[in-house]
């Protein structure tokens, strides 16, 4: 389950951004989650949720952003996948439905931290 991982990646990138902010907890930490990365929202949440139990960050508020897949072709197409529906089990097809080449995606491979919010009372480095 490759979810934990990411999670552990995720709660590490987490705590990094809080302590330069001052913070030594987080209130809510939101992910950007491409559909074409085939990670498990559901899952992923629950392992940020595990990792966190025993941490400062034990209490963290889990938002997932889905990114829907997009991709484009040197022939000028660009949309969503056509075979990318319900391709949860296998790699989808990245065949343009205009030339029949192959397209590259241009979003929805996201996995990332994109925000996190800490206490109100925080302070900044500078501040302490």
């Amino acid at each position: 389950m490759h979810e934990l991982s990411v999670a552990e990646a995720i709660l590490d990138r987490a705590r990094e951004a809080a302590a330069d902010h001052g913070a030594d907890s987080v209130e809510t930490l939101t992910v950007e989650l491409g559909e074409a990365t085939h990670i498990n929202a559901d899952q992923l949440r629950f392992c940020i949720e595990t990792v966190a139990e025993e941490t400062p960050l034990s209490a963290v508020e889990v938002a997932i952003e889905r990114v829907p897949a997009r991709a484009a072709c040197d022939c000028g197409w660009s949309g969503e996948p056509p075979t990318f529906d319900g391709t949860a089990a296998v790699v989808p097809s990245t065949r343009c439905p205009e030339c029949g080449s192959g397209t590259e995606f241009t979003q929805g491979r996201e996995c990332r931290l994109a925000s996190i919010d800490v206490p109100a009372d925080t302070q900044t480095p500078t501040e302490r």
